[in-house]
């Protein structure tokens, strides 16, 4: 539920603004009464928990997310203002730092995940258990209402996401009505009767859905490990500790290559042993080379998630070019699209993939191929190699030596970076050998993307 800048005129985002700043003042005294000096590491804790948990997203119509915040969850464990706190941090990191949300709107998102869904997370779940869970309860007290505390857990999570997407629909939805429509609109364009249904239906369901199942089972393990006398604090350390883990890790790149032998040659995309779908559509040419350099047609044939190549003669390499489209890095993941489509993004690209495969040795396999933007040129014959022996290979970018570029093996296993010249020398194993390369360049004139990336790929066959 982040709102973009430009999503809000001045004087919504102003008056957020100017309801958040009092609210941070007074959310610091309430921290400063009421948490000492070896409680504030729990905050910072809190704040990391949030920013990972929020990582997870879900597009909404109109250009907004929604996604978990962990409001009611902080809240419960370490207070409400202590949430306005560690929610605010998480958003702004997130502002300033990942482009998630906007400068302008930050109040706003502040005013509705922080302190519109701390307060209610709070309260529904102090209306609920019969107490705040710090308070907390020992011996046959906190033994005669689990259940109660484990149910207040849920509604006050859910209760928490779907008031903060409540204020957040009610806000976009009044931007027509503040600044009268026009044909191109300043704000957001729609009205309250399409932004309420659009952010509170995804929120009532799968969203608040989520949100009170996180909150419920954290909550429920934190209640099972803290000790009856102890306060919550060091479970809630761990717990917030813990999110951490939840950041997912950068995604492997993938790539193309053509793997097989002979007669039952297939392109396929991926990294190790996992494959991928591709748009048969992006694959631009497919050829194949004889020993004396005349070139082969290749007929191709789609094979679940891989495309058959069969050249029309004897080969000593196969060749394909696949133009795979426009690629964005965003906060939540890699997407299959150009910038203009795409939100939140970090980087955006062109990826262009070469990929080669040696079927036999001849001299034109040790020659760069016309045409092809990048290329590994093996520099001796790899099938009279066992394994362990050492492969001089040389790496050309636009028909000259790339120096200093990376290599990879099979899964991306780093095997060292090209000499002055271009050249490196990388072990032969037994079986498929897969060798990899890749590089950017700045894309200009290009509106959906920023570089140009192009990977290519040597495979080939090594007897065990």
């Amino acid at each position: 539920m982040h709102i973009p800048d430009g999503y809000l005129g001045p004087p919504t985002y102003g008056a957020l603004w100017a309801a958040m700043v009092p609210a941070w003042l007074y959310a610091s005294k309430r921290v400063k009464r009421d948490m000492s000096a070896a409680q504030i590491p729990y905050l910072a804790m809190a704040s990391a928990f949030s920013l990972c948990i929020m990582i997870f997203a879900i597009p909404l119509p109109g250009g907004t997310t929604g996604h978990l915040a962990g409001s009611a969850l902080i809240a419960i464990l370490l207070g409400p203002w202590a949430c306005v706190l560690a929610v605010s941090v998480a958003l702004g990191i997130q502002a300033f730092i990942f482009g998630d949300g906007g400068i302008t709107s930050l109040g706003a998102n502040c005013f509705n995940m922080g302190l519109v869904g701390g307060l209610v997370g709070y309260l529904t779940y102090r209306l609920v258990s019969g107490s705040s869970f710090s308070a907390g309860a020992s011996g046959g007290e906190a033994a005669s209402r689990p259940w109660r505390e484990l149910v207040g857990a849920a509604l006050a999570g859910y209760m928490a996401v779907n008031s903060a997407a409540l204020f957040t629909a009610l806000e976009l939805g009044v931007q027509p009505l503040i600044h009268p429509a026009s044909p191109n609109p300043q704000y957001f364009p729609y009205k309250l009767a399409v932004a309420l249904p659009a952010v509170i239906l995804p929120h009532l369901t799968a969203v608040g859905g989520l949100e009170a199942a996180v909150t419920l089972l954290v909550l429920g393990f934190v209640r099972k490990l803290q000790p009856k006398t102890s306060s919550a604090w060091k479970a809630a350390l761990l717990l917030m500790a813990a999110g951490l883990l939840a950041v997912p890790v950068k995604a492997t790149a993938h790539e193309f290559w053509i793997e097989g032998k002979s007669q039952e040659l297939v392109l396929v995309f991926g990294h190790g042993s996992n494959r991928a779908e591709f748009d048969l559509n992006n694959v631009k040419a497919v050829w194949a080379l004889d020993k004396s350099g005349g070139r082969l047609s290749v007929s191709t044939e789609k094979r679940d998630k891989a495309l058959a190549l069969r050249p029309s003669g004897e080969a000593v390499l196969v060749h394909a070019e696949v133009d795979n489209g426009y690629w964005c890095k965003t906060i939540y993941g890699w997407k299959n699209m150009g910038k203009s489509k795409a939100s939140r993004v970090v980087e955006a690209l062109r990826s262009l993939n070469y990929a080669k495969k040696l079927l036999a040795w001849g001299e034109v396999v040790t020659k760069p191929l016309e045409g092809a933007a990048l290329e590994i040129v093996p520099l001796s014959d790899p099938f009279q190699m066992k394994e362990g022996d050492l492969l001089g290979v040389q790496v050309f970018f636009q028909g000259r030596p790339l120096s200093g570029v990376e290599v990879t093996g099979s899964d991306h296993q780093r095997l060292g970076n090209t000499d002055s010249q271009g050249m490196i020398k990388v072990p032969v194993s037994a079986g498929t050998q897969l060798i990899a390369v890749s590089c950017k360049e700045p894309l200009k004139g290009d509106p959906e993307a920023d570089f140009l990336s192009i990977t290519a790929t040597l495979s080939f066959e090594v007897a065990r």
